[in-house]
């Protein structure tokens, strides 16, 4: 009995450990397999070369000829002649000067363009301004001649024995104050003139007639004083003192204006 088990097992452990008997037991472990396989033997590779550059060979630099020709100047010279130049059959040689001109050019077409219009104008109301200012002017020294006349006349009524009469300070006030507005006037149109031409300063004419109206206009200031304080001390013992120094100015003034009128008549 004991040798029917025995034999059996006995067989099947020597076909298991048989290479053969091990394809047929799938059982069996897998580290009794690896142990018997033996290592497949590799064949020794090749080297293998390496790829080619690919880094290109520099080029060779490419020959440069040097321009050995003169430079050509712009402007041909006097010497050298002229290339002709192409012209069409039917066109004019543009060599030739223009014929077509008008040697009676307008007056206004001729100046256009000479003159700043801003510096004409300018000129043109200073011009219009001075008229004036020299019209005016001789009218106001007119004015002034016959308000100094009157006064004197009136001086000589009021404090020289003509009986203190009165009747000439009326038309001596009114000449007064036409001369003065006439004055204001001329000295406003002498000052605003426009000058757009800058002038250096010279002792010419000008320069005196404008030193000879400042002081005319000083003393057109003091005899309107002089003349009120006369006026408000009728009868006082002022009365005279103030009446002579108006007096004295009054002259000194016409003076001045008359000055001022020689120096730009000649």
């Amino acid at each position: 009995m004991m040798t029917r088990v025995i034999a059996p097992l006995l067989a099947v452990l020597l076909l298991a450990a048989t290479p053969a008997g091990a394809a047929f037991a799938p059982d069996a472990p897998v580290l009794v397999a690896a142990a018997k396989r033996k290592p497949a033997k590799r064949k020794p590779s090749r080297p293998v070369p390496p790829p080619p550059s690919q880094e290109a060979a520099p080029a060779a630099p490419a020959q440069v000829t040097p321009d050995v020709a003169p430079p050509v100047s712009a402007t041909p010279e006097s010497g050298s002649p002229a290339a002709p130049a192409t012209q069409d059959s039917g066109s004019t040689p543009s060599s030739e000067p223009s014929l077509d001109f008008d040697l009676l050019t307008p007056e206004a077409e001729a100046s256009k363009g000479l003159l700043d219009p801003d510096l004409q104008k300018d000129l043109e109301t200073r011009r219009t301004m001075l008229k004036l200012h020299q019209g005016l002017g001789l009218a106001m020294a007119g004015g002034l001649t016959a308000a100094t006349v009157l006064g004197q006349l009136q001086f000589n009524e009021s404090f020289r024995g003509g009986g203190d009469n009165r009747s000439l300070l009326a038309w001596h006030r009114g000449v007064v104050i036409g001369t003065s507005v006439l004055f204001a006037t001329v000295g406003t149109l002498g000052l605003l003139a426009p000058d757009p031409v800058e002038r250096p300063f010279q002792w010419d004419t000008v320069t005196f007639h404008k030193i000879f109206m400042s002081l005319a206009t000083a003393g057109m200031i003091a005899q309107a004083v002089l003349g009120i304080l006369a006026t408000h001390s009728y009868g006082e013992i002022t009365e005279p003192k103030y009446a002579t120094a108006h007096q004295v100015v009054g002259y000194a003034t016409l003076g001045c204006v008359a000055a001022g009128i020689v120096t730009l008549t000649f």
